[in-house]
């Protein structure tokens, strides 16, 4: 799992380079869109599942894309005075 997250990690500069370019080709830009976008997903919902796997919480995925960060909503109120 992190394993894949080191790829697509350091495949995205490239990535969003070549999206840059594929922009004036609708379809291909949209192809291209959706490729990186179901790569950050299936990233993601591994990422939650062995987070899930380890705290014993279970947190549905489709939950994810509607849900707030609440880990950054956690962060923000921690560090104010």
């Amino acid at each position: 799992m992190l394993a894949a997250l080191s790829k697509v990690n350091s495949k995205i500069g490239s990535v969003t380079v070549e999206l840059l370019t594929l922009q004036p080709d609708d379809a291909a830009y949209a192809s291209g869109l959706r490729t990186l976008g179901r790569q950050l997903v299936h990233i993601g919902v591994a990422l939650t599942r062995r987070a899930g796997e380890l705290d014993g919480t279970e947190l549905d995925p489709v939950a994810l894309l509607n849900a707030p960060d609440t880990e950054a909503h956690d962060r923000t109120e921690r560090s104010e005075p």
